[in-house]
């Protein structure tokens, strides 16, 4: 059975004009290196994406708390803290409280 590790995260502020979207996306390659997508921008904009590789679960889950710990940063860097909108973490990666 193939585990997918998907969050999406949003920080939205109308008064300083902040509406941020955040996504990792990862999975398995048939040889068994994870594969993972960090996607962020505006919401409701394409966004940019950045594709990290890591040999196994291990260095996969370094990669994701890596990102997810910049973000728990954000309420001093934008003044709004980013809050989970969809999680699919069966390995409990996602370890690293936002808010």
């Amino acid at each position: 059975m193939e585990e997918r590790f998907h969050i999406k995260l949003e920080a939205k502020n109308p008064e300083k004009g902040n509406f941020r979207s955040y996504a990792i996306d990862a999975g398995q390659d048939l040889f068994g290196h994870w594969d993972i997508e960090v996607t962020y921008g505006r919401i409701g904009r394409h966004g940019r994406s950045v594709t990290y590789s890591a040999p196994d679960d291990v260095a996969a889950a370094t990669i994701i708390r890596h990102c997810l710990k910049k973000r728990s940063s954000a309420p001093k860097r934008i003044g709004v803290p980013y809050k989970i909108q969809e999680l699919c973490d069966p390995k409990e990666w996602a370890g690293v409280s936002l808010s």
